[in-house]
């Protein structure tokens, strides 16, 4: 197979997947897991060859007409099938994902495994029919695959949403519709195109189906777009807050148009470790509503009330050296409770009348 056939057997769904992708605004999934639901949906076309080739040797020894048996087969076997390995593979790979938190996710997983299929599904049938069969294609079965994979991944998520919320029988009802409609989609268009393809009806049901694709496509992608919310009952702003850029889980962007930019700190206080003024910690530790409170520096102490540098206190209160305490303001009270010990000063005060601050009578040996 050359290579020309097969970027026409594979660029048209990696077109559709990469547009689907880039409507995700707000947290993209990680591509590892895309990949790993790519294989895993082109996987399942085995298991679904051998199924249909069961289902079809059943199907022709009944004893019904030819119209009755495609019916049958589209609706009853194909779309059966097929759709329920990308179901599987899509819902057992994610359901208890830690990357499933947004409506929009269950879009393009299921949309993932969908494509995945159609890719190796396409390669087939081009190596065998050639461009011609690949352009064809191109407009016709690689639509439907991302079509029912839109369907099947909306509904996908509001069954999630449900269950997130305790919501037993919201959540069975729209996993069951999430197989169901994609299931009939899928039978509709296979036997509408058999059917014409042996005269039972026109083709231009065939056309009008397509344009019923492609417009309720379209439409669910940038209703789902628009509409993407947090499904797992968080806050929307759950997991950037203020370790967003040290502890996002791998592989996944951040896309918050609507919020405030918190990549630097914690929200609310935007710039690392500032906290209300640029430069750190409260750009001055001004908390001076009293003269006698802190200080209009970092580490320093106006003289009536701490002291004007880092070790050295005023002789109204402590001593002006490190470790030497002055006579000044001795505790009338307390002027030696260890005879013999060091006599330390009453305490630091404020402007010096002596007001207790519980440093009186502190002897050499430790104990107050």
């Amino acid at each position: 197979m050359s290579r020309i056939l097969i970027i026409i057997a594979v660029l048209p769904a990696l077109i559709l997947l990469g547009f689907i992708y880039m409507r995700d605004r707000k947290e993209k999934p990680p591509v590892k897991l895309m990949v790993l639901l790519l294989a895993l949906g082109a996987g399942t076309i085995i298991p679904a060859v051998i199924a249909e080739f069961i289902g079809q040797l059943i199907v022709t020894q009944t004893d019904t007409d030819h119209q009755t048996m495609l019916l049958v087969l589209c609706f009853l076997v194909i779309g059966i099938v097929e759709e329920l390995g990308k179901y599987l593979v899509t819902v057992c790979t994610t359901w208890k994902s830690r990357e499933f938190q947004h409506s929009y996710d269950g879009v393009i997983y299921m949309v993932c495994a969908s494509l995945g299929f159609a890719i190796l599904e396409n390669i087939l049938y081009v190596a065998s029919g050639g461009i011609g069969t690949g352009i064809l294609r191109a407009f016709t079965a690689i639509p439907l695959h991302c079509t029912v994979g839109v369907i099947m991944g909306a509904l996908y998520a509001k069954g999630r949403e449900a269950a997130y919320a305790g919501d037993r029988a919201g959540m069975v009802g729209f996993m069951a519709w999430a197989y169901i409609v994609p299931v009939f989609i899928h039978g509709l268009y296979d036997y509408l195109v058999m059917a014409a393809s042996y005269g039972y009806i026109s083709e231009a049901w065939v056309f009008l189906i397509l344009g019923v694709m492609y417009v309720l496509s379209i439409f669910l992608i940038f209703y789902c777009s628009a509409h993407d919310r947090r499904i797992d009952g968080r806050p929307e702003t759950a997991d950037y807050g203020m370790y967003r850029m040290d502890f996002r889980r791998p592989g996944r962007g951040y896309y918050y148009p609507d919020q405030p930019d918190y990549r630097a700190g914690y929200p609310g206080y935007p710039g690392g470790d500032a906290y209300g003024q640029a430069g750190g910690y409260m750009q001055n530790t001004n908390y001076n509503p009293y003269n006698g409170g802190y200080t209009q520096g970092m580490n320093q102490y106006p003289g009536n009330g701490y002291v004007q540098e880092m070790n050295q206190y005023p002789g109204n209160g402590y001593a002006q050296g490190m470790n030497q305490y002055p006579q000044t303001g001795v505790n009338p009270y307390r002027q030696q409770e260890n005879p013999g010990s060091q006599n330390y000063s009453q305490s630091y005060t404020s402007n010096g009348t002596g007001t207790d601050y519980g440093m009186t009578g502190y002897n050499g040996q430790g104990r107050k």
